[in-house]
C-alpha cells in the first residue's frame, strides 16, 4: 500500500485520532467499503448547529470578509498553516467569537468556538480548540489565550472558557507529530485496548473482526486497556492462552497489581474458554426467581431516551398472554406505544403507565440492564407515588440481563442486549439501527412534525425499533427458561 505525505491533516482526521489511532489511519487508507454509516456524527452536527445559533443571534457574516468587517460572529473560515514542518494543518473553523485584541484588522480579535456533547470537556474539545487557536493567531497575527466550549444543559445553552495555554499547545503539536508518523505508515495501528469506543466506530465492523480472529485479550468483557497491558506483561497474550492458566495460578500473578484485578480472573478465564470454543457455559442450573417461571403472563418493558434532555420519550411495552414454557406466537403479543412529547408534561404519561401496569397487576416486568426500571420509579416519585406503590413496582421487576450473567458464560464480546440476541439467533427487522439511530429519528420527526411530512415514516422506524428491542428481552428470557 502506497502512503502519501500528501495525505491532509485536518480537524476530522485529528478527532478521529484522539478517539483511535487506528480510526484515523482507516480514514485515509481504509477500504470505505467496510465502513458503516452511523448516526452520531449527524447527532453531533445537530448539537452543534443548535449551539451555535444561541450565539449568532447578534451580527454575524461568512468568511473572512465578516472578520474584516468586525463582525461579532464568524462562520466558515477555511485555513491552513504548518503548524509542524513541512506539513500544513488544515483547519475549517466552523465558528469564531469576536473579543479584545489587535488583530490586523483593528482592536479586536477572534477566538474559536465549539460545541460538545457529554458531561464533561476531555482531550479532544482542548486539542481541538488549541489547533485552531493556532490556525487563527497566525491568521489575525494575534496570540488566542482563550476558547469557548457550548453544551446544552436542559433546553440551555451553557459557555465555558478553556484557557491555551503553552502546555495544551505542545501537547498538540507532539500529538499531530505522532498523527503524522501513524499516516505515513504501511501498517495501520494496533486495535485499542478500549474496545468501548468501539460501539459507536464506523469501522467497528472492520475491527472486530481482526480482533475476532486474532483471539485479542481486548474481546474479553472485563478486560479492557490496563488488565490486558498487566496479562501480556504476565505471559499471557491471547484468549486462547488465558483460557488454558489455572484459575489460582492467574490469582496469584495479578493480585500484586491489586485485588480488583484477582478477584476477577475467575472471571475472565471462563469467559476465555467460551469465546475459545464457542461454547455457552452454564454457571447455575435452576433459575430461583418463581414469579419469572410460574407467571401466566408477562409484560416486557423498554425506553427510548434523549439523553442531552435527560428525556424518556417513548415507554414501550409488549405483552405475552402465556407462560414462557409455552410457544411464542408472535400474532398474539401486542405492543403499545406510550410517547411523552414534552418532558414537563409526565403526569399524563405517568397516568397511562399507572393504569397500564395495575390492569395487569399480577404480570411481572421483564427488562434487560438497569435504566428501565430506574427511570420508571423515579418518574412514579416525581409525581408523587407512595413509598407501597413504589415498592410494589420494585418487586414486579426482573432484569434480564442480570440472569444472563448469573447463569450463563456465553461467547460474547459483551453481555449487551444487542450482543446476545444475536447469539440466541434474534434478528432486528430493521437493519443497522441502534439508540442513536432512534433519537435521530425522534429529533427529526419532532421538528418536522408541525411543518411537513418529510420525516413522518421516522415516528414508525422508532416504535418498530422499540418493539424489536422488547421482542429481543423476551426472546432471551424464554431462552433462559428452555435451556433448563
Amino acid at each position: 500500500m502506497k502512503c502519501s505525505k500528501s495525505k491532509p491533516i485536518n480537524e476530522h482526521l485529528l478527532r478521529s485520532w484522539i478517539r483511535c489511532r487506528r480510526k484515523a489511519w482507516l480514514e485515509i487508507y481504509g477500504d470505505k467499503q467496510k465502513k458503516l454509516w452511523t448516526a452520531h456524527s449527524t447527532l453531533q452536527l445537530n448539537h452543534q448547529i443548535d449551539c451555535f445559533h444561541h450565539l449568532s443571534q447578534k451580527s454575524y457574516g461568512i468568511g473572512i470578509q465578516a472578520c474584516e468587517e468586525g463582525k461579532n460572529i464568524v462562520y466558515g473560515i477555511r485555513v491552513k498553516y504548518p503548524l509542524i514542518e513541512n506539513r500544513n494543518i488544515k483547519g475549517n473553523l466552523a465558528l469564531l467569537r469576536k473579543t479584545s485584541g489587535e488583530s490586523i484588522w483593528g482592536n479586536f480579535s477572534y477566538q474559536p468556538v465549539l460545541a460538545r456533547q457529554g458531561k464533561k470537556i476531555t482531550r479532544e474539545h482542548k486539542l481541538i480548540l488549541s489547533m485552531s487557536g493556532l490556525l487563527i493567531k497566525n491568521l489575525q497575527k494575534y496570540q488566542v489565550s482563550k476558547g469557548l466550549i457550548l453544551h446544552k444543559d436542559h433546553n440551555n445553552i451553557k459557555i465555558e472558557q478553556i484557557r491555551l495555554t503553552d502546555s495544551i499547545n505542545k501537547e498538540l503539536i507532539d500529538s499531530l507529530l505522532i498523527l503524522e508518523k501513524d499516516i505515513e505508515s504501511k501498517i495501520p495501528p494496533p486495535i485499542t485496548s478500549n474496545r468501548k469506543k468501539c460501539t459507536i466506530c464506523s469501522w467497528r465492523k472492520d475491527c472486530n473482526s481482526i480482533a475476532k480472529k486474532g483471539g485479542y485479550l481486548s474481546e474479553i468483557s472485563g478486560i479492557g486497556a490496563k488488565r490486558e497491558h498487566l496479562l501480556i506483561k504476565n505471559g499471557i497474550k491471547d484468549i486462547k492462552e488465558l483460557s488454558k492458566i489455572k484459575h489460582y495460578e492467574l490469582k496469584g500473578k495479578l493480585e500484586r497489581h491489586g485485588i480488583q484485578h484477582a478477584d476477577i480472573s475467575k472471571q475472565i478465564i471462563l469467559q476465555s474458554k467460551s469465546q475459545a470454543t464457542n461454547k455457552a457455559i452454564r454457571l447455575k442450573t435452576k433459575i430461583t426467581i418463581n414469579n419469572f417461571k410460574k407467571a401466566k403472563g408477562l409484560l416486557i418493558y423498554d425506553i427510548e431516551s434523549d439523553p442531552d434532555l435527560k428525556h424518556d420519550f417513548l415507554h414501550g411495552f409488549i405483552r405475552l398472554p402465556n407462560n414462557l414454557y409455552n410457544e411464542i406466537d408472535l400474532k398474539k403479543i401486542k405492543y403499545s406505544p406510550l410517547l411523552n412529547l414534552e418532558k414537563d408534561n409526565e403526569s399524563f404519561l405517568w397516568k397511562r403507565i399507572k393504569k397500564k401496569l395495575s390492569y395487569h397487576k399480577d404480570l411481572p416486568i421483564l427488562h434487560y440492564g438497569e435504566t428501565e426500571p430506574i427511570s420508571l420509579i423515579r418518574l412514579g416519585e416525581r409525581q408523587g407515588a407512595n413509598s407501597s406503590e413504589i415498592d410494589s413496582l420494585k418487586k414486579r421487576f426482573i432484569d434480564i440481563h442480570s440472569l444472563i450473567r448469573e447463569y450463563w458464560c456465553l461467547p460474547v464480546r459483551n453481555y449487551g442486549l444487542k450482543s446476545i440476541a444475536e447469539f440466541i439467533g434474534f434478528e432486528w427487522e430493521q437493519s443497522n439501527v441502534d439508540g442513536a439511530r432512534a433519537l435521530l429519528w425522534w429529533r427529526q420527526w419532532k421538528r418536522s412534525r408541525k411543518l411537513n411530512k418529510m420525516y413522518s415514516r421516522n415516528l414508525n422506524s422508532i416504535f418498530k425499533y422499540n418493539s424489536d428491542d422488547c421482542l429481543a428481552t423476551l426472546k432471551i428470557a424464554k431462552w433462559l427458561i428452555d435451556q433448563e
